[in-house]
């Protein structure tokens, strides 16, 4: 769904971001780790996929919830290869850059730009998927897409190499399809975040994302997984990651009346301080494409009436601070704050928040409240778990077995 965060408004971003620069938060050993990967892969030689499912890859991520409010991984796209930040985001299928000519872009947009060559016509099958009325046959598959909050993007289909370092130290080149992008158009909430990375790298569970091309051709298992640091950066991998630790699992929801297909879970009992329940049988999408955490008008008050009625008058609101909706003056007051559980009952686990993972210290340093009300953005009854709420857990994502797992880690450690 990709909702995104920056300071001074009410963050909210339906999915495919704009344009490029390098994040500079992120560890000094991660950024080594990266480097030496890239560098392999800009260098490398085409090589095949020996048996089906049988790699792993794996990448660094840079970026953190806040100030930046994006997670990204350099993706090498074209021959000969260029590195592309690109926002990691569950949420989406389509994995699109910015291109140029650009009819509406940002000036950062202008570094490294996709250059389109091999545009995907309208008679192929991934075009089917994302228009149906694309003609004639053997013309140039347009794609437009739009999302909740009005931002938009538009462009053409291409098919492409895309690189990939394996864990056996291999480095693959498939051809894969994705958006070009040369139109897009901003969210009526004027947020600032799609002018930081240089597009999105769609991992949802739906045929046009990178995810499924990958398992299709027979080089991963429909599988990824991602550990976002809260100190910045993390780790992500594509296919079967042999080294995760157990973790807890639920099923993924598939229903034809969903409004969103990707990574649903549920139903949720919603538990506060671990034993008063804020809300019963609810649903939750897991979402690395959203910065903060939104739940539906009715969750969210239920919600922050408890959280408000336990502070009582400990604390002081700090009304100043436009950074996000709620705040409290004072940047060392978590200890003030209770868990907060997400409880699925059918399979007995719970997905549990700190207050590390709902809550942020603004620039102005008082701690803000990173769970919004969705309904105020014009997601109705949705309830997104974002990236605020995804730090330092291990989520793995499994297409094949329908579930999704986690368990907590220590996600500033360099991936494998």
């Amino acid at each position: 769904m990709d909702l995104k965060g920056t300071s001074g408004v009410v963050p909210l971003r339906k999915v495919l971001l704009i344009v490029l620069t390098l994040c500079a938060i992120f560890s000094v050993s991660l950024s080594k780790v990266n480097d030496t990967t890239n560098d392999q892969i800009l260098n490398s030689k085409p090589a095949a996929p020996s048996k089906p499912h049988d790699y792993t890859f794996h990448f660094a991520i840079q970026g953190n919830v806040y100030p930046l409010g994006f997670y990204t991984v350099k993706v090498a796209i074209g021959n000969p290869p260029k590195l592309y930040d690109l926002d990691i985001d569950s949420g989406s299928d389509l994995t699109w850059v910015q291109s140029k000519p650009c009819k509406s872009c940002t000036p950062r947009s202008q570094y490294y730009p996709y250059n389109p060559k091999n545009n995907i016509p309208c008679n192929d099958p991934l075009c089917v998927i994302l228009n149906k009325n694309c003609h004639p046959p053997t013309g140039p598959c347009e794609y437009t897409v739009e999302y909740a909050d009005d931002e938009s993007s538009s462009g053409v289909l291409v098919r492409d190499v895309i690189s990939f370092k394996s864990d056996d130290g291999s480095i693959l080149h498939p051809s894969l399809g994705f958006g070009s992008g040369a139109d897009q158009k901003p969210s009526r909430h004027h947020h600032i975040s799609h002018t930081k990375t240089a597009g999105v790298f769609g991992l949802g569970n739906g045929k046009t994302s990178i995810l499924s091309q990958l398992s299709s051709l027979g080089y991963i298992g429909n599988v990824f997984g991602h550990c976002l640091s809260s100190k910045g950066g993390g780790r992500l991998f594509l296919g079967n990651d042999k080294t995760s630790k157990s973790l807890v699992w639920t099923p993924i929801l598939k229903s034809p009346s969903s409004i969103i297909d990707h990574y649903r879970a549920g139903p949720v009992d919603l538990m506060f301080n671990g034993k008063q329940q804020v809300i019963k049988g609810v649903e939750v999408i897991f979402d690395s494409g959203s910065t903060y955490t939104y739940l539906n008008q009715k969750v969210y008050k239920a919600l922050f009436d408890m959280i408000n009625n336990d502070l009582g008058k400990k604390l002081q609101r700090a009304n100043l601070d436009n950074t996000l909706p709620i705040c409290w003056k004072g940047q060392n007051i978590f200890g003030y704050f209770k868990n907060i559980v997400l409880n699925f009952p059918k399979t007995n686990s719970q997905f549990i928040l700190t207050p590390q993972s709902y809550l942020i210290i603004s620039e102005h340093h008082n701690t803000c409240l990173g769970i919004l009300d969705g309904s105020e953005e014009g997601l109705g009854d949705i309830n997104i778990i974002g990236d605020i709420s995804l730090q330092d857990k291990l989520v793995v994502y499994d297409n094949e077995k329908m579930q999704i797992g986690w368990s907590p880690d220590n996600c500033a450690t360099p991936p494998s």
